[in-house]
C-alpha cells in the first residue's frame, strides 16, 4: 500500500509541475489546465474515498507550495473533492472517458467556488471567465491523462477496502 501511496504523491508533484510549466500560447484566456484536478478524478474515481483524499492532501500540498493560494481553501476543496469523487466512482460510470472529462470540468469550477470563500478575487468577471475557461481547458485535457493514468493505475494493488 506504501507504493501506491507513493506513486500517487509523485504524480502529485509532476502534474502540479507541469501545470504550473504550462506554455502560456496553450493556455485559454491566460489559465492553464488544472492537472491536480484531472488526478483527483482520476484516482477518485478508479481507486475510492480514502485514496481520493489521499490524493486531494497531496495535490492541495502542492499546489499551495508552487501557487499563490491559502493552504486551507485548497485542503478544504481537494480534500473534499477526492473524498467525494472516491465515494461517487462506483456509481458513475468511472471507465467513460468522456464521464470523466465531464467530472474534471465540474469539479474545476466547484473546487473553485470553495477556494473563492477563502481569497475573493479583486474583480468578480475576470475570476468567472478565468474559471470557466481553465473547466474547459482542463476537461479537454482530461481526456488523454484519463487515460494514461487509468491505464498506470491498473498496475497497482487494488484500493483498500473502506
Amino acid at each position: 500500500m506504501f507504493w501506491v501511496y507513493l506513486t500517487e504523491f509523485v504524480l502529485a508533484v509532476v502534474l502540479v509541475a507541469w501545470q504550473y510549466a504550462w506554455p502560456t500560447w496553450l493556455r485559454l484566456d491566460g489559465q492553464p489546465p488544472d492537472l491536480a484536478v484531472v488526478l483527483l478524478v482520476t484516482v477518485g474515481l478508479t481507486r475510492g474515498p480514502l485514496e481520493g483524499a489521499w490524493s486531494g492532501l497531496s495535490t492541495g500540498l502542492m499546489v499551495g507550495s508552487l501557487g499563490r493560494l491559502p493552504l486551507g481553501g485548497l485542503f478544504v476543496s481537494h480534500i473534499g473533492a477526492g473524498t467525494a469523487l472516491g465515494l461517487l466512482g462506483g456509481r458513475i460510470f468511472p471507465n467513460q472517458v468522456f464521464v470523466a472529462m465531464l467530472v474534471t470540468a465540474t469539479t474545476v469550477i466547484a473546487m473553485n467556488l470553495v477556494e473563492l470563500l477563502f481569497l475573493p478575487p479583486p474583480v468578480f468577471v475576470r475570476w468567472l471567465t478565468g474559471t470557466l475557461a481553465q473547466a474547459i481547458l482542463s476537461g479537454l485535457v482530461a481526456a488523454p491523462l484519463f487515460a494514461g493514468l487509468r491505464a498506470l493505475f491498473s498496475y497497482l494493488p487494488p484500493p483498500a477496502e473502506s
